[in-house]
C-alpha cells in the first residue's frame, strides 16, 4: 500500500477517483461453465456447451432478475431433456457454495484503495440466489456501492447498467476505472470514457491499476 504514499498520490488523486470491479472472474474464483448444471443433471461439459445456444439466454434472463428461478429451472430441464429435481433449490446453492471462493489478496486491495479515498464498487452480471451466497460470505462487505444485475433488471454488457454505476458514484466516467474478465464487458465502460483492465490473475489486476492510478 506504501506505493501511493508521495506527492504523486496528491497529485493524481483527482483524476482516478473510482475503481469498478466485476465479481466472477475477478474477485471471486470464477467456472467456465455453471457447475451447478452440470453437476445436477449429471452431464458433461461438452453436452452442456452443445447446447449454449438454449442455456445462454436462460442464464441471462435469470441474472436480469426477468424469469424467477424455478421457471429457470424447468426451462434448463427442458432444455437437456432431462427432470427436473424436486431439490434443485437447495442442491444450485450447494453446489454454487462447494465451488465458491474469494480472492482475498485483492479484496485487500479493494479496502487499501477506499483508505486512499478512492471509490470502489462492484458491477455483477449475477442472479439473486448468488448473490445472497456471497452476502453470506461478506463478499461485498467494504464497497461504497454494489450494482447487481438482478437488481438493475439489466445486465453488463448493456451500457445502462455502467450508466447507473457511474451515476450512484458521483463520478465521471473518465474518473473511473473498470476491471472485467470478459473483453465484451469491457468495451461499454471504454466507449463512456473509462479507463479498462482486462482481468487475468489477481497479480496482474492490482500492477495495471496501480500503473493507471500512478500515471
Amino acid at each position: 500500500m506504501g506505493f501511493f504514499y508521495s506527492k504523486k498520490f496528491v497529485r493524481i488523486e483527482h483524476m482516478i477517483k473510482a475503481v469498478i470491479f466485476d465479481y466472477g472472474g475477478v474477485l471471486k474464483k470464477e467456472f467456465p461453465l455453471p457447475m451447478e448444471i452440470i453437476e445436477i443433471y449429471g452431464i458433461a461439459e461438452e453436452e452442456l456447451l452443445s447446447l449454449k445456444n438454449e442455456t445462454i439466454p436462460l442464464h441471462r434472463l435469470l441474472n436480469q432478475g426477468r424469469i424467477i428461478e424455478r421457471d429457470y429451472w424447468q426451462e434448463i430441464s427442458k432444455a437437456i431433456k432431462k427432470p427436473m429435481p424436486k431439490d434443485w433449490e437447495k442442491l444450485s446453492r450447494e453446489i454454487y457454495e462447494k465451488y465458491f471462493s474469494l480472492e482475498t489478496e485483492l479484496l485487500k486491495f479493494a479496502r487499501d484503495l477506499k483508505k486512499l479515498g478512492l471509490k470502489v464498487a462492484v458491477l455483477s452480471n449475477i442472479a439473486e440466489f448468488q448473490a445472497e451466497i456471497i452476502r453470506k460470505h461478506a463478499g461485498y462487505e467494504g464497497f461504497d456501492i454494489v450494482v447487481l444485475s438482478y437488481e438493475e433488471k439489466t445486465d453488463k454488457p448493456e451500457k445502462d447498467i455502467y450508466l447507473s454505476t457511474i451515476k450512484r458514484l458521483k463520478v465521471k466516467p473518465r474518473e473511473c476505472i473498470f476491471i472485467d474478465d470478459r473483453e465484451r464487458n469491457l468495451l461499454p465502460a471504454e466507449e463512456l470514457g473509462m479507463k479498462t483492465v482486462l482481468a487475468k490473475n489477481t497479480k496482474q489486476i492490482i500492477k495495471d491499476v496501480r500503473a493507471m492510478i500512478k500515471s
